[in-house]
């Protein structure tokens, strides 16, 4: 038996041990990674934050100070970079005060009010059934199922909207509660993107100290897919849901339509999702609309309709395209399956993350296939 083997027995054998004393102290186990993750939440937030506003600091730079501070050097580079990564912290700035002074005080307006009319709208609905069970001929099993599922449907959505805007305000109270954590993650995430091509170099040395050369090959490669993935995918995700949002809301106040604001965030927000994302967001407006007047719930369907139409044809492959490298039965078959694992987190993070363990599965197989074409030749 050569040494290689031996090294792969015992690395086998080293990971079967530490596995199972990692399932054998489970409740430990989570506690030290709960309290390792807390530990180093300023530093997550740098990371994720810098992950997401890399592209806006890469567009800024490229395309607006590239051509106002023309020339090469490094201290010209240095220059640009700053003044980019200002410009971008200035727009992320501008953002947090717009939905701090001006969309939470509109959302808690809109709920106080439903809430105020929420009996009156109720009354409107059972006396549109009522309506509806004597102008039309329909069986008595059928008036009795409509109605409990009106019920049900007023009961969601009252549930929905009670939930949605407590949990919004304890997300913002809980960021203004660790507001020092918050800034520092902001003043690490400035360091990364200043930083960035220096840090990716020290860990490529690492990498290439520390491990073998075929798996800092392969790490190298799944980090380059991975990157890629997700940058593009979040960074087109969050900016569509956002142009989504805000026409949504002009949209509909111009139109006239009652609680515009509250909707057309609801709308944004769904939008992150794929797929589903649109429908789940159009529920709690349809019903909502449906409730204060039927004409408006109809006019306001035609309106997401449009609305998705415009993104999906016109909007969305402008921002998003083919970013992620899924074809749309897999993009479905990601959202799904992600969905039904992790709740909503899955149905947003799983796409891109299926897209790495796709383009990684190409990869391999077109690599075997070489190699199968190369021994039958």
């Amino acid at each position: 038996m050569n040494l290689r083997r031996v090294r792969e027995y015992c690395v086998a054998a080293a990971f079967t041990v530490v596995l199972y004393l990692g399932l054998s102290h489970l409740g430990p186990l989570l506690a030290a990674v709960r309290w390792l993750s807390n530990l180093l939440m300023p530093f997550i937030i740098g990371v994720v934050a810098a992950f997401i506003l890399n592209r806006v600091m890469v567009c800024l730079e490229k395309r607006v100070f590239c051509r106002l501070l023309p020339g090469e050097g490094p201290k010209l580079q240095k220059r640009r970079r700053g003044l980019a990564l200002l410009s971008t912290y200035l727009l992320l700035l501008a953002a947090i005060l717009v939905v701090a002074c001006i969309v939470a005080p509109q959302l808690t307006t809109s709920v106080m009010i439903l809430a105020r009319n929420m009996n009156g709208y109720l009354d409107s609905l059972a006396r549109l059934g009522n309506w509806a069970a004597q102008e039309l001929v329909l069986p008595p099993e059928l008036i009795q199922q409509l109605n409990e599922w009106f019920s049900q449907a007023a009961a969601w959505l009252m549930q929905f909207l009670v939930d949605f805007i407590p949990r919004m305000l304890g997300a913002l109270v809980s960021v203004s509660g660790s507001i020092v954590t918050f800034v520092i993650g902001l003043v690490v995430a400035a360091h990364i993107l200043l930083n960035k091509e220096q840090l990716l170099s020290q860990g490529r040395r690492l990498c290439r100290a520390f491990l073998p050369r075929r798996a800092v090959a392969t790490l190298s490669v799944t980090g380059r897919i991975a990157v890629e993935a997700f940058g593009n995918y979040l960074t087109g995700q969050l900016l569509d849901a956002a142009i989504v949002g805000v026409c949504s809301v002009v949209g509909l106040t111009v139109l006239g339509f009652p609680y515009a604001m509250l909707i057309g965030v609801v709308m944004g927000l769904t939008n992150i999702i794929p797929f589903y994302g649109p429908f789940i967001g159009a529920v709690p407006g349809v019903l909502l609309l449906l409730m204060v007047s039927p004409v408006r719930a109809l006019w306001y369907i035609v309106f997401v309709v449009v609305v998705q139409q415009i993104d999906g044809n016109i909007v969305a492959p402008k921002i998003i395209g083919g970013s992620v490298g899924l074809p749309p039965l897999w993009v479905l078959f990601a959202v799904t399956v992600g969905g039904g694992i992790w709740g909503v987190p899955g149905m947003v993070f799983g796409t891109p993350l299926f897209a790495v363990v796709y383009r990684l599965l190409g990869r391999a197989t077109r690599a075997r296939e070489r190699g199968l074409r190369l021994r039958r030749g």
